[in-house]
């Protein structure tokens, strides 16, 4: 694993151009089409219901993603401005920019080179997926941007973790003390604070209020965590995964990597600490993003006027679960997992035959990944888990592995999938195509004649994902193009 340098000026100026290209591509005719298109039907109604103090209608998800999306209108006047998809959709323009610049700043920790961070991050920028999901209000650029962020937070961890010297953890006596005077206080606020909630509601405050006492305890028997880099870390990774979990339930296979992660290098870990810590965090930014839901509805129903409590949230998420584990629905465009990474069912978010008043025309927004990065990754993703195997290379370990455990687990859902679950694991995709890049041109500088053709082939395929990106744009962005023209960008049947 690379050494964890604290990223130069020079880093963040290029995190920024990038951030800033990304945003300017994004951001043109964003608003078209003008009406609610796909899944903008439950997420931007959820931003009127919020800012009407209505009953929530779209409550299968947590409520960040929607919260964000209601924040986002109210930059352009709530519902007397901002209710349009100028409102609706910006802040997914932001994070979608956002996640891009992020990748810079992961790619190039990872790869230790500005070169190939930056590679990652430009074929990235050119992915058709990316760019229509960042031009949506729907949560999955928020998702994508938080996911980066989660992994670049326990990469950070990982890596400070091993920068710092390892030192004897407390003895089992002062943890079981901890645990013991954690356990009767949070005992004692369940009994005062949540007597009248159900049980499992009174479990959930019981763990929460038991995470942040152990958390302060073990501070307290170890004060030198406070000066540790590492905490730094772990906070931002605990934030981020908070975040990400309070946005789709798919973010908690972010613990399944951790998990791994700390069963490698188990002995660096504080194992008690950290879950005390990300387990109060999570909690914390998990719950609380459900105040603003109950806080002056206008249509409580008659037969319960009363405020809501814990238990009504806990109980939201057993309904939500029922929902996502009973669902049979079908639809033209949802596909399954095996087909996402060879990029066989993209998802038809718009169209309008007939554009511009010749029937002879069509716009169209296609979800569509760029085909050259996901068909690539399809050999640079397993190459660069086997080198990861081989060599024990952390980094790529963690890459991969990320990877898999965002997208094998969809193979044991019982809902209805869409290729859009696939889109945490693009960014990743342009990553794994970076480091092979990376080492070609490495095993390559022996040899100069050699090297100038590596060189040319990176360039060229670079070149070849740009183009293809403004290949398809017509189909991304709803441009009225001739109907022959759209056809010719079928390039397979299933994208019919």
């Amino acid at each position: 694993m690379n050494v964890l340098r604290r990223p130069a000026a020079a880093d963040f100026a290029v995190s920024a151009a990038f951030g800033a290209l990304s945003f300017i591509l994004l951001f043109v005719n964003y608003w078209i089409p003008p009406d609610k298109i796909f899944d903008e039907v439950y997420f931007a109604r959820a931003a009127e219901e919020y800012l009407t103090r209505q009953y929530i209608y779209e409550n299968t998800h947590p409520p960040v993603t929607k919260l964000l999306i209601t924040l986002s209108t109210m930059l352009f006047g709530g519902m007397h401005g901002g209710d349009n998809a100028w409102g609706w959709r910006f802040l997914d323009v932001v994070f979608g920019a956002l996640a891009v610049a992020l990748l810079y700043l992961l790619a190039r920790q990872m790869s230790g080179s500005r070169v190939f961070g930056a590679y990652a991050a430009g074929l990235f920028m050119f992915d058709g997926m990316h760019f229509v999901q960042s031009r949506i209000a729907t949560p999955e650029s928020f998702v994508v941007c938080f996911s980066l962020a989660t992994l670049y937070g326990l990469y950070g961890f990982w890596n400070a973790r091993l920068q710092e010297p390892a030192l004897p953890p407390p003895t089992l006596e002062r943890r079981l003390a901890g645990a013991g005077i954690a356990t009767v206080l949070s005992a004692a606020i369940v009994a005062l604070r949540f007597p009248h909630e159900i049980l499992a509601a009174q479990i959930i405050a019981g763990l929460y209020a038991l995470a942040g006492f152990y958390a302060v305890y073990r501070i307290w028997a170890e004060p030198r965590i406070l000066h540790e880099r590492s905490l730094r870390w772990l906070l931002v990774w605990a934030v981020s995964i908070a975040l990400l979990v309070s946005s789709k339930w798919y973010g908690v296979m972010a613990f399944g990597v951790a998990l791994a992660v700390f069963v490698w290098d188990r002995r660096k870990f504080r194992l008690d600490f950290v879950a005390a810590v990300v387990v109060f965090v999570t909690c914390t930014v998990y719950f609380a993003a459900y105040t603003p839901q109950f806080v002056g509805l206008r249509d409580l129903p008659q037969s319960a006027p009363r405020a809501y409590t814990l238990s009504d949230v806990v109980t939201m998420q057993y309904n939500a679960y029922e929902y996502h584990k009973n669902l049979r629905a079908t639809h033209p465009y949802a596909s399954q997992w095996w087909q996402w990474p060879l990029d066989l069912r993209p998802i038809l978010y718009y169209a309008n035959y007939g554009a511009a008043g010749k029937t002879s025309t069509a716009a169209m927004i296609y979800t569509l990944p760029n085909p050259l990065i996901l068909w690539l990754g399809l050999l640079t993703v397993p190459l660069v888990g086997y080198w990861g195997v081989r060599e024990r290379n952390r980094t790529f370990v963690l890459v991969v592995l990320t990877y898999a455990a965002q997208w094998l687990p969809w193979i044991g859902s019982p809902r209805i999938a869409f290729a859009y679950h696939f889109y945490v694991n693009i960014p990743l995709i342009c990553i794994c195509t970076a480091f092979t890049a990376q080492r070609l041109a490495a095993r390559a500088s022996e040899s100069p004649r050699v090297q100038n053709w590596v060189r040319v082939g990176i360039a060229v395929y670079f070149a070849s994902v740009a183009a293809a990106f403004a290949y398809f744009y017509p189909i991304l962005a709803a441009v009225a193009i001739p109907t022959q023209a759209w056809l010719q960008r079928m390039w397979l049947k299933s994208w019919m």
